[in-house]
């Protein structure tokens, strides 16, 4: 129950901050990054580790429609060669990365925990 309560108190502490910077014009994402680098150095700060699958479901997901809505289609239109370009050669060099990664880790079986944690 511990960790549900940190959860919590980060989420507040995110909305506050999140608050915080409309009120000020800053891009949101100054202040939770400030907010967070604070939090890091504050003595005896809860230790909080996220899982990956959940990270993905509460964080990156959330994320990525909120900029799915805010896109522009006119923005898209115009930039589409750039913005095709980048998206191939992410996906382009994960996968290379992945690969490399894998190759790696059949090769020494010591490494698993390692690739774990990268992929």
């Amino acid at each position: 129950m511990h960790e549900l309560e940190v959860f919590t108190g980060l989420i507040l502490a995110a909305t506050l901050l999140a608050a915080a910077a409309r009120r000020v014009g800053a891009p949101y994402p100054v202040f939770l990054a400030l907010g967070g680098a604070l939090l890091a150095f504050v003595p005896g700060a809860p230790s909080f580790a996220v899982p990956p699958e959940l990270a993905l479901a509460l964080f990156v997901a959330p994320i990525l429609l909120d900029a799915a809505y805010d896109a522009s289609p006119r923005d898209l239109r115009d930039n589409w060669v750039p913005v095709t370009g980048l998206v191939v050669v992410a996906v382009g060099l994960t996968t290379i990365e992945c690969a490399i990664t894998r190759r790696w880790k059949d090769a020494r079986p010591e490494a698993s925990i390692t690739v774990v944690i990268l992929v």
